[in-house]
């Protein structure tokens, strides 16, 4: 059971836009990781049978998997979930946390938490529509006047949410500052379903420091992950797999998922990040942007193949 999997593993990985597509997915799996959240999907999107919205979803053997659904109807958010649970989802999880202006305007994600009552129709519409677990996704509130996250956890407990995660930061914050991570401690008074933690977490060290200060069941890992999936290989204590076998793994995944061509111009973004730290970064980036195929990318790794030391 998907519950059972997230206290064990003490690991989940986020649901990022633009990121978590199936083949990072599978990657971060390659790398330990079990429960993985897909990018978030549009409740109006799936209503209206949106290609998009569709392709955003799983395969139908990626298990386990929670499907991250926003939007600000009661019903398109219902219908979604149920749609997904038909579909194999191992759980349903709400955003109640992305700040972003395009989410924010449709009174969705990080604001649509500012609803309280609204938030809490939504929640029970689903809980009533699907069987499977049922998770949420919240910040501290819209700001430091608004800090409404206990309020929202105590929606969570009395609405029959089975997972709550918290990304201590307020939504005006975006990702800047410091999460705020002693926030979680007043958590567990008033939820007693599973709690995760997100935010700020970069090193394995991160991760045991975390579990051990703070009264969480398991963390999130996001941002950290982007261009680093040796941070769950260590954590896990796996063998680590080497600049190029990694690069190699993840292109290798989009290409199946995608096709050459598509996967050469989506992989710019990360392959940018996997550069990071090496001498002639900035370089190597260029070229990295101009990729069109495979043969691009060996061509950049062999122009790399002196630097990896700096990846042991």
């Amino acid at each position: 059971m998907v519950l059972d999997v997230i206290k064990d593993s003490k690991l989940v990985i986020a649901p990022m836009a633009g990121i978590t597509d199936p083949p990072f997915r599978k990657l971060c799996r390659d790398f330990g990781a079990k429960l993985c959240y897909t990018e978030m999907i549009s409740a109006i999107g799936i209503v209206k049978g949106d290609k998009k919205s569709l392709n955003f979803t799983f395969k139908k053997n990626e298990h386990p998997i929670a499907v991250q659904i926003f939007g600000s109807d009661p019903d398109a958010m219902a219908y979604a979930a149920k749609h997904f649970e038909s579909e194999g989802a191992d759980m349903i999880d709400i955003n109640f946390g992305c700040p972003v202006k395009k989410v924010a305007k449709q009174n969705a994600g990080a604001a649509l938490a500012r609803n309280l009552n609204l938030s809490e129709s939504i929640i029970k519409k689903i809980r009533s529509a699907i069987t499977i677990p049922l998770s949420i996704k919240i910040r501290l509130g819209w700001n430091g006047s608004e800090e409404n996250y206990l309020e929202m956890c105590k929606i969570a407990e009395n609405n029959g949410v089975n997972v709550l995660c918290l990304h201590p930061r307020y939504a005006i914050q975006m990702y800047a500052g410091k999460a705020d991570w002693d926030k979680i401690n007043a958590i567990r008074p008033v939820y007693t379903g599973i709690i995760i933690g997100s935010g700020d977490i970069k090193t394995a060290e991160n991760i045991t420091t975390t579990l051990n200060a703070f009264d969480v069941d398991a963390i999130m890992l996001g941002r950290g992950l982007w261009g680093n999936p040796w941070l769950l290989s260590e954590y896990l204590n796996r063998d680590r797999l080497s600049l190029h076998e990694t690069i190699l793994l993840h292109f290798n995944n989009m290409v199946d998922f995608h096709g050459e061509k598509k996967a050469a111009t989506l992989f710019r973004k990360f392959i940018s990040k996997y550069l990071r730290g090496l001498p002639n970064a900035q370089e190597l980036r260029l070229a990295g942007n101009a990729m069109t195929s495979k043969r691009d990318l060996l061509d950049l790794l062999e122009d790399i193949s002196g630097h990896c030391h700096t990846f042991k």
